[in-house]
């Protein structure tokens, strides 16, 4: 598989390395990753090691607290092929995290609040996955360091999970924005999700083209 590389428009470097597929022998043969001294570094990769995994964990309750949201218990296990984490580092500083999973016989989140929608999608040649535990650091105010987030969470879901469709449940305040910058539709309507104890709408947005 091949490495992806994306010239990051922070002016700095944009990186999704340590896919689980490549052996350890094959990362050593990994080209360097041209940095800047002037620029800030942001390299956006799969956590995979127990501190990243912890540093990601409390990055979300921190930023869930700060919200007002309730945070359910992360009960997704670091080798379980259906899910990954993926932290930005700005600098060596985490500024932000999310998780994608991989639609599996134990199903979806969003099938709590969205069954009828979600059965919709599902389909032949169709692989749904999601994006939960989304958080970005208050002092990181750079508007380009989400799009950089979820364009490594395309790369990565389109590479590794075969992932065909992609769906994430945002506060109706913020639909707006991922409409008008990521490509995601409206498809449920306004509900209460119990998991963090506030309202919320289902998007999507199709995977034939990760560029937006």
């Amino acid at each position: 598989m091949p490495v992806m590389h994306q010239a990051s428009s922070l002016d700095s470097t944009l990186t999704l390395l340590q896919i689980p597929s490549l052996l350890a022998d094959e990362r050593g043969f990994l080209p360097e990753t041209p940095s800047r001294a002037e620029a800030p570094e942001l390299i956006v990769a799969p956590a995979v090691t127990y501190g990243q995994l912890r540093a990601c964990s409390g990055l979300v309750r921190r930023m869930y607290a700060w919200r007002g949201y309730r945070l359910a218990p992360n009960r997704l296990q670091p080798a379980d092929p259906n899910h990954v984490t993926i932290g930005a580092w700005l600098d060596g500083e985490l500024v932000a995290t999310a998780t994608a999973s991989r639609d599996s016989a134990a199903g979806l989140l969003a099938d709590g609040l969205y069954k009828d929608e979600m059965a919709k999608l599902r389909g032949q040649s169709r692989i749904v996955c999601e994006v939960t535990r989304l958080a970005v650091d208050l002092d990181c105010h750079d508007p380009e360091l989400l799009n950089s987030l979820f364009l490594a969470i395309y790369q990565y879901v389109r590479a590794v999970f075969g992932g065909t469709e992609l769906v994430i449940e945002v506060n109706p305040r913020h639909a707006g924005y991922y409409r008008r910058t990521m490509g995601f539709q409206q498809i449920g309507g306004l509900r209460t999700c119990p998991r963090v104890d506030a309202p919320a709408v289902l998007l999507h947005r199709t995977l034939g083209n990760i560029h937006y």
